[in-house]
């Protein structure tokens, strides 16, 4: 089984990040995808965790070099990764349900909103692991080819 950390939007929240940090450790997760605004919080993380991080930069990332997505496979669970400004996440989710399609993904990951939401649109799995620094994250469990988002509270 594959573990995934899933959050989004820690915008220099020192506090939930360092609470997140701490609960990582303790829940062995195989991977972490940060879904943007807040590359200087994955610099942070990167040094202080041994677990893979990916991350894709968000509206608020206004100097990195960080891709705008990434398309993930984990045990053959394909998943793309936004931070959904790009797709008017905050108005519907038709979009991006449609571009993942397009990508062949199976699950679509963004942020942006800052509301925890997940959900299928279509045929695809949604999840927002709402802000981080509002204390809100994800875990997504994916088992022989099946993923579970959990969304979570520090």
């Amino acid at each position: 089984m594959i573990r995934l950390g899933v959050i989004s939007d820690s915008h220099g929240g020192a506090v939930r990040l360092e609470m997140f940090a701490q609960l990582a450790k303790n829940e062995n997760f195989d991977a972490i995808v940060h879904l943007g605004d807040g590359q200087s919080d994955v610099k942070w993380l990167k040094k202080n965790l041994q677990t893979p991080i990916y991350f894709v930069s968000g509206n608020c990332d206004w100097f990195g070099d960080a891709p705008r997505e990434l398309r993930l496979a984990f045990e053959n669970v394909r998943i793309l990764a936004v931070h959904g400004d790009k797709y008017g996440v905050k108005l519907d989710l038709a979009q991006l349900s449609y571009y993942a399609e397009e990508t062949q993904a199976q699950i679509a990951l963004f942020g942006h909103t800052h509301q925890a939401f997940a959900g299928y649109v279509g045929g695809v799995m949604m999840v927002n692991p709402g802000a981080l620094n509002a204390g809100r994250y994800a875990i997504i469990e994916i088992d022989k080819g099946k993923a579970i988002p959990y969304l979570k509270e520090l």
